[in-house]
């Protein structure tokens, strides 16, 4: 994001993304629901694939969510790695490019809540094409899936994302920068004022 530009906030940048990957990767296997048609299975990961885009931006979002994900799937459902590679970074990716274009660091804004709605329809759409066109599951299986656990999915996602997100951005945002803690709301606000008059919320 725009708050990770110097050498030191790189290497910030660069850890964070190592950390968010290994969440993924940890809360996706941590609690798995096998679905009995596919060989697909209901997990939590979701929330952390978001959450890096939220947090990182659209390169960090499809870096951890894609990788994070994908890693997960060697070890529980190889056959899905590639495809959820894909997937989970684009959501993540979606989120991030979305989230970036906020000014307001502490508070939900509509770019935030449009991110993670258009990321939700990427995930369910991109394992559904995916299963049919490339898995070859056959499509009653595959919406099935899409109803039952990879909705659930992305809602638990999107409801973690929007709760935790604004206030970890704002925390991350002032540690990075070392400014201080509070007031970083009305300093997004100069900043949109002060710039080229685009008043992006």
């Amino acid at each position: 994001m725009d708050y990770f530009t110097t050498k030191r906030n790189s290497t910030i940048f660069v850890s964070l993304l190592a950390v968010l990957t290994a969440l993924t990767t940890v809360t996706t296997i941590m609690f798995t629901v096998p679905f009995p048609s596919t060989q697909g299975y209901f997990n939590l990961g979701d929330a952390f694939v978001m959450l890096s885009g939220f947090l990182l931006g659209p390169v960090g979002g499809f870096i951890a969510g894609g990788v994070g994900s994908a890693t997960a799937d060697l070890m529980v459902a190889p056959v899905y790695a590639p495809l959820t590679f894909l997937t989970k970074g684009c959501e993540g990716m979606v989120v991030g490019w979305f989230s970036s274009r906020t000014r307001k660091k502490s508070r939900i804004s509509a770019w935030d809540i449009s991110g993670v709605i258009l990321a939700s329809v990427v995930m369910l759409l991109g394992y559904l094409l995916g299963e049919v066109l490339f898995l070859g599951y056959v499509w009653e299986a595959a919406m099935l899936e899409l109803i039952t656990i990879n909705s659930i999915q992305v809602i638990v996602g999107s409801i973690v994302t929007i709760t935790v997100g604004p206030a970890a951005r704002a925390f991350l945002r002032t540690v990075v920068s070392e400014g201080p803690a509070n007031g970083t709301d009305e300093m997004d606000e100069l900043e949109v004022h002060s710039s080229d008059g685009n008043t992006n919320d």
